[in-house]
């Protein structure tokens, strides 16, 4: 049988550890270890991880490529399984994973990958960022929206790191993991992958069901986040910044400056009604699309404002990381 690590990256995860180490631990494949990766937690989850008789090991770039490169540096599989610490991994997921790879011919298979999905006892905030991540509007044509549509096995162009296993010969090729992204390092190795010529398969039955934010605060941040990654992974190929990542921001920028001729022509203001108009309806009809499926009346209301609060901070980390990249120059 194939051997399996499993890394874990961890910093201040206590809340949400036992219960993903608990799901490791039921696994019908049992892994040849588990490494948590921590970045020096002060939060009880070390005490946490001894408890489950992890391999521990610490990472001082207190970034998530770091915390991935140091627990490389220690694994012993031959295949490499990543996952979060707010993840709960289904009983056959790496399962599902190693007989995927055994059951393919194909070598330039290189990673496989699943969905990832909100736990089943999601808060309602965290219900309501995943109905918002799960459409055109909230998460762009990821390869999560599409699994949404497409439940085949089917080559993707990336893998989400909460959900990603590698051959370890091929993985070797293309580390380490660059630690100057603040997020995206998954989006950085797949593509290097990708460029040598390897090969990403998605498989729909492995699953893991990921923790939302859970406040706004927390999504604020992290649509933030993304879109800062985003940029420097861009920046550093000239690749992966797709229109959609940059609607949000240029539909933003082009209000603001159909308002300026407010001020010597009033008939411009059907124009602004117009364009504002298709935005909101744009919302609504997405927002109507996710109460019916969701089933929360109450997400009618909501969703349309997260909507615009993704949004706005989406746009806020694309512009201030695209300025940034210009002032250095």
């Amino acid at each position: 049988m194939t051997s399996v690590s499993v890394i874990i990256p961890t910093f201040n995860n206590a809340k949400t550890l036992r219960e993903c180490l608990k799901s490791i631990a039921s696994q019908t494949l049992k892994p040849l270890e588990v490494i948590i990766s921590d970045g020096h937690s002060t939060d009880g989850s070390i005490e946490i991880a001894k408890e489950f008789n992890c391999t521990i090991t610490y990472e001082e770039g207190g970034s998530r490529s770091s915390a991935c490169n140091e627990a490389l540096k220690i694994s012993k599989g031959e295949i490499v399984a990543f996952t979060d610490s707010d993840v709960i991994a289904k009983e056959d997921w790496l399962e599902i994973l190693v007989h995927a790879f055994e059951g393919v011919q194909d070598e330039k298979i290189a990673c496989i990958t699943g969905p990832n999905i909100e736990y089943p006892n999601e808060s309602m905030f965290g219900k309501a960022v995943s109905a918002v991540y799960n459409t055109f509007l909230g998460g762009g044509w990821s390869e999560q929206v599409q699994s949404i549509f497409n439940k085949e096995r089917r080559f993707v162009e990336s893998a989400a790191g909460c959900n990603a296993a590698y051959k370890r010969t091929s993985l070797d090729e293309v580390l380490p993991f660059n630690e100057s992204l603040i997020t995206a390092e998954d989006t950085d190795i797949n593509y290097r992958l990708i460029q040598k010529g390897y090969s990403i398969l998605f498989v729909p039955d492995a699953i893991v069901f990921h923790q939302r934010p859970q406040n706004h605060k927390s999504f604020r941040n992290k649509s933030k986040k993304y879109a800062l990654g985003k940029v420097q992974f861009y920046r550093t190929h000239d690749a992966g910044l797709e229109i959609w990542h940059l609607l949000p921001p240029l539909y933003f920028i082009t209000g603001i400056f159909l308002l300026l001729p407010l001020l010597v022509d009033l008939l411009w203001g059907w124009i602004i009604i117009g364009y504002y108009s298709t935005y909101l309806v744009a919302i609504l009809v997405s927002s109507l699309v996710q109460t019916i499926r969701f089933k929360h009346p109450s997400f009618l209301y909501l969703l349309p404002l997260m909507f615009i609060e993704g949004h706005i901070w989406w746009s806020a980390g694309i512009l201030k990381e695209i300025f940034n990249s210009n002032s250095k120059k």
